[in-house]
């Protein structure tokens, strides 16, 4: 054989080889690929934060998880929060005001596309699950020292009003009508815009302030499901099970993954499922497929933050999922 003939017929064989390997490679790629919903509507819930009140890493803290998270901005997590976002409408309404809202709020217009150079711009609405610091601290951003909104809606329960009311500094809040406090009405269902719908409804927790609520969002095709904080599923009057049986999208309370981050602790009074526990009672729905259930309001120690740890393999091998920052579900 020639050297030009040999030339040919290695390029011919190396690129058989290539085009196979492509042949076969694509349809394992895509079928991974189609087990993601990737059907787009004119809503989108977009996760800001997963962590426990605290935030990760947390103020003083130089456990294993906060030490990683120092040196590694990648394991590092936002404080709890979502925000709808109507894509039709240019607007964004948020769930808690978080001590991390300042960077949120950047996730949110940037999602929206949003041109901000020199103007102020705010959510069109929040909405406040209850008095404990991760939930509503991110309140003062809006206020007289800060970006002095004007009669921004907040919506809340009626004990969560009268608490913003009557303590300062939220109070000030108030009276400068920075914010517009609106009660809601738990277990009913309202609108904030033509394409996104609400019903907020209580869960048991520590209500030292105020009571809690957890929230039901629905868009034109599915519906989300945002319980962050809970004492128990058996401390609550309505079953895990048929609740997020009901639901497209569940994220829920994932504070603590296992007994093991609390040692001398009475795990009675930790106000939190167990993961390990919600796994138990919740794979079986995961199963299904037509539910998919993810763990937020992540504590610092969660051994679930690990994304090679046991912990986390286990909740993925149950179906279930740890909810990541920047996470988009469509409605």
């Amino acid at each position: 054989m020639s050297q030009l003939k040999r030339r040919e017929f290695l390029k011919e064989s190396v690129v058989g080889i290539i085009g196979a390997n492509l042949t076969f490679s694509k349809p394992k790629k895509l079928m991974k690929e189609s087990r993601i919903d990737k059907e787009e509507t004119d809503v989108l819930v977009k996760v800001l934060g997963t962590a426990q009140d605290g935030g990760l890493p947390q103020a003083g803290c130089y456990c294993q998880n906060c030490l990683r998270a120092k040196k590694e901005k990648g394991f590092s997590r936002l404080v709890s929060s979502l925000a709808v976002l109507d894509l039709r409408e240019k607007k964004f309404f948020l769930l808690d005001a978080t001590p991390d809202l300042p960077a949120q709020l950047d996730m949110a217009f940037e999602r929206l596309a949003l041109e901000r150079q020199g103007l102020k711009k705010s959510p069109q609405a929040i909405l406040l699950s209850h008095a404990h610091i991760g939930h509503y601290a991110g309140l003062i951003f809006f206020g007289y020292e800060a970006m002095s909104v004007s009669g921004l809606p907040v919506y809340c329960s009626s004990r969560m009003s009268r608490f913003l009311t009557e303590n300062g500094p939220w109070s000030q809040l108030v009276r400068l009508e920075n914010i517009s406090l609106r009660t809601l009405t738990v277990d009913e269902e309202f609108s904030l815009s033509a394409q996104v719908s609400f019903t907020a409804f209580s869960v048991p927790h520590r209500d030292e302030y105020s009571d809690t609520l957890g929230f039901i969002i629905a868009g034109k095709k599915k519906r989300l499901l945002y319980i962050p904080d809970i004492q128990s599923w058996d401390a609550w009057k309505r079953p895990i099970v048929e609740v997020a049986k009901k639901v497209d999208i569940a994220l829920l309370d994932g504070t603590f993954f296992s007994p093991e981050e609390l040692p001398g602790r009475n795990l009675s009074q930790i106000g939190h499922p167990l993961i390990q526990s919600s796994l138990k009672i919740l794979k079986d729905v995961a199963a299904k497929g037509k539910t998919e259930i993810c763990f937020t309001h992540l504590n610092h120690t969660n051994l679930a933050l690990d994304p090679e740890g046991e912990a986390r393999k286990e909740v993925e091998r149950q179906g279930l999922r740890i909810a990541s920052e920047g996470m988009e579900f469509y409605l």
